[in-house]
C-alpha cells in the first residue's frame, strides 16, 4: 500500500512528540529523585555558592620614640596559598604558575609541594612576600591560587633598641618587650565582611560588612632615640674592651620618672627570626638583679643625715681600715683614718658607712631602703620581666648582714631600680614611679628624704667625681658640668658558695648637672676580672661618655668654666658629628 507525503509527516510528527514527553518524564523524574533523595547535596552545592566571611586585614599600631621617631612599624607582607584541589584540576597550572620569576619556584619544585598531598586546600607556595610581588602572582587568575594577607612588624633602629622595643611572632603579637607588655593596646581587630564565592574561590559580590576592621592603637614611647643609641654604642665599646659578660645604661629624667634611654648589651637583631633567642634577647639592665655594692651607700648617709645625729662634717673613725662584726670582717680598701660623714662617701670606706647604718634605729634605716624603690618593680610592673630586686625581711638579717647591706650586699637590684633610687635624690627628694611612655606631665611622688637632707646628699655626692678631693668617681668628671654620683663595685657572686675573688660588677649612678639635675644615668659593667672591674674603672668613663654626648644633644649648657674649652669645642664636634653619622 503506498503512503502519501502526509500520512510520513504525520507519523515523524508523533514520533518527535513521543521523544520530547520521554525526555520531559526523565528530567521530571530526575528532579524528584534529588529533591527527595539528594536534597543535602543540592544544598552543599548551593552552600559553595553562598556566603562566606571574609576576614579583613588591619595593621598593628606603630611604636614610636618621645619625638615621633619610629621605632616599630607594621607592615603588609603576603603568601601565596594553593588550593590543592583546584589548582590539580589543570596539570597545565604548575607550568604556568613556575613561569612567574617572582615566585622563584620551578615546575619541579611546585610539583614537590602538591605531592603528599595533592588535594590539600591549603598549601602554602611562597612567604612573606611584598604586596606588589604577591599582587603580580595574583594577577595571572590561575585556579587554585590567592594571596593571603598578612603584617609584619620591622624594626628599623635594629640591635640598639630591639631588647627595649621586643619583637612580634608570626602572627603579629607581641613576644617580648614593650611589644608584649603593650600588645593589647598595639593589637589590632580583624573585620570580617560576608562574600559571595564560587566554588572556585571566586568573589561574586561583597554583601555586607559583618564587623569593621580597626588598626592597632599607636605608642609614644618615653625613649629619646637620640640617647639610647649613644647609651648603647658607650656601653658596647666597653663591654668589648673590658671583656665583660654584659653592660647596660639606663637614663632617667628625675622629674618625670621617664626612662629616656634603657640600653644592654651584647643585643640582637629583631628583624631576623633566627636572632631570636637566648639571653640577649632581655633589656638586662630592667630584668636583671645583681648585688649593687657601694652604690648603695647613699641610702644609709640620708638616712644618718635624716636622724638628726650626724651632718655632713661629723668625724667618723675608720682606723685600722677594718674591723670585725659576729665573726666576720669589714674592710676598706685602704686605712683611710678619720674621716667626715662626706668624706665615708667620697672614699667609699665599708667600715665607715656601716659603723654610721650600725648606730640608727634598725627599723628607720631598713624603711629607708624600702621608701627608695628596693624590692619593689620600679614601674609596678609595665614591662616584661622588670626585676623587684630582693630585700631580706629585716628579722631574718643579723648584724652582719644588715651592715653588709649598707654597702650593696645581703641586697640586689636591678640598674633601673638604682636610676630610679638616684632619681629621687636629683628630684629633691621625692621618688617617682618609672614610666616608659610619654607623659604630659610629672606622676603622683612620695617623698623620701626632706629638702635640706637631699641638697646636703646632692654636695656629698659631688666629690665622688672631684678628682682633688680623692673621689673614687673622678672618671665620670664631665668637662663643662659638675656631676654627682657614686661608684659601685662588688664581687660576683659564686652560685657554689661565696664569691669569686677577682670578678667583679661594676657601677657608676650619677647626675647631671648637679646643681640642677636634667638626667640620671646608671652604668653597670658585669664580670669583669680584676682591677679593671671597679666602678670607677669599668662604668665610670662610660658615663662621662654617655653624659657629655647628652648635654650637647639636650642643649644644656655648661655649668661651670673650669674647662679647657679648646678640648671641650674638639669633643663637641666630635660628639654632633657621631651623632649625625648615627
Amino acid at each position: 500500500m503506498f503512503l502519501g507525503p502526509d500520512s510520513f509527516n504525520h507519523k515523524r510528527f508523533k514520533a518527535i512528540i513521543v521523544l520530547f514527553l520521554a525526555l520531559l518524564a526523565i528530567l521530571v523524574l530526575r528532579l524528584l529523585f534529588l529533591v527527595s533523595f539528594d536534597r543535602s547535596f543540592l544544598l552543599n552545592k548551593g552552600l559553595q555558592q553562598a556566603d562566606h566571611p571574609r576576614v579583613i586585614p588591619a595593621s598593628r599600631g606603630v611604636i614610636f620614640d618621645r619625638n615621633g621617631v619610629p621605632l616599630a612599624v607594621s607592615a603588609p607582607i603576603d603568601n601565596i596559598i594553593i588550593d590543592g584541589k583546584v589548582f590539580s584540576q589543570n596539570p597545565n597550572n604548575i607550568t604556568l604558575l613556575a613561569q612567574n620569576p617572582n615566585l622563584g619556584l620551578s615546575a619541579a619544585q611546585i610539583q614537590a609541594l602538591l605531592a603528599p598531598n595533592p588535594n590539600s586546600r591549603y598549601i602554602i607556595a611562597k612567604k612573606n612576600l611584598p604586596p606588589n610581588i604577591a599582587n603580580n602572582i595574583d594577577s595571572m587568575d590561575i585556579p587554585g591560587v590567592s594571596v593571603e594577607r598578612n603584617q609584619q612588624s620591622f624594626y628599623p633602629e635594629g640591635p640598639a633598641f630591639a631588647q627595649f622595643i621586643g619583637f612580634t611572632d608570626v602572627n603579629d603579637a607581641g613576644q617580648s618587650g614593650i611589644e608584649l607588655g603593650y600588645n593589647q593596646f598595639l593589637s589590632p581587630v580583624y573585620g570580617h565582611q560576608s562574600v559571595t564565592e564560587s566554588a572556585l574561590g571566586q568573589t561574586y559580590s561583597i554583601n555586607h560588612l559583618m564587623k569593621a576592621a580597626e588598626d592597632g592603637h599607636n605608642l609614644t614611647l618615653s625613649i629619646d632615640s637620640r640617647l639610647q643609641y649613644v647609651a648603647y654604642q658607650a656601653v658596647a665599646a666597653q663591654v668589648q674592651a673590658k671583656n665583660a659578660d654584659w653592660g647596660g645604661a639606663v637614663i632617667l629624667d628625675p622629674h618625670t620618672g621617664e626612662v629616656l634611654a634603657a640600653a644592654s648589651y651584647p643585643s640582637f637583631n629583631p628583624n631576623s627570626m633566627t636572632d631570636r633567642s637566648g639571653s640577649n634577647v632581655k633589656d638586662q639592665a630592667i630584668t636583671d638583679q645583681l648585688e649593687p655594692g657601694s652604690s648603695m651607700k647613699p641610702v644609709t648617709i640620708s638616712a644618718a643625715l635624716a636622724s638628726g645625729q650626724y651632718s655632713p662634717t661629723t668625724p667618723i673613725n675608720t682606723n685600722p681600715g677594718f674591723y670585725m662584726l659576729d665573726g666576720h670582717q669589714i674592710k676598706d680598701d685602704d686605712n683611710f683614718g678619720l674621716l667626715t660623714v662626706t668624706g665615708v662617701i667620697t672614699k667609699s670606706s665599708n667600715v665607715g658607712v656601716s659603723k654610721i647604718g650600725l648606730t640608727l634605729p634598725r627599723q628607720q634605716l631598713y624603711n629607708t631602703f624600702l621608701a627608695y624603690g628596693m624590692g619593689q618593680k620600679p614601674s609596678g610592673g609595665k614591662f616584661p620581666g622588670e626585676a623587684a630586686g630582693f630585700v631580706y625581711p629585716l628579722n631574718q638579717l643579723g648584724d652582719f648582714q644588715f651592715a653588709t647591706m649598707m654597702f650593696g650586699y645581703s641586697i640586689s637590684a636591678s640598674l633601673l631600680q638604682m636610676a630610679r633610687m638616684y632619681a629621687a635624690i636629683a628630684n629633691g627628694g621625692v621618688l617617682l614611679p618609672v614610666s616608659y611612655v610619654k607623659l604630659d606631665k610629672a606622676p603622683e611622688g612620695t617623698r623620701v628624704i626632706s629638702p635640706e637632707v637631699d641638697t646636703e646628699m646632692i654636695k656629698i655626692l659631688e666629690t665622688v667625681t672631684n678628682q682633688d678631693a680623692g673621689g673614687t668617681g673622678f672618671l665620670a668628671d664631665v668637662p663643662g658640668y659638675i656631676v654627682a654620683g657614686k661608684t659601685g663595685t662588688a664581687h660576683v657572686y659564686n652560685p657554689k658558695g661565696g664569691y669569686f675573688p677577682s670578678q667583679y660588677d661594676g657601677f657608676f649612678v650619677g647626675m647631671i648637672p648637679a646643681e640642677h639635675p636634667r638626667l640620671v644615668i646608671a652604668v653597670v659593667m658585669t664580670n669583669v676580672h680584676g682591677f679593671n672591674g671597679m666602678g670607677g674603672i669599668a662604668s665610670a668613663p662610660v658615663f662621662q661618655k654617655i653624659a657629655l654626648a647628652a648635654m650637647h644633644i639636650l642643649g644644656v649648657p655648661p655649668t661651670t668654666t673650669n674647662l679647657n674649652l679648646k678640648i671641650y669645642k674638639q669633643t663637641e664636634q666630635q660628639l654632633i658629628q657621631s651623632v649625625m653619622e648615627a
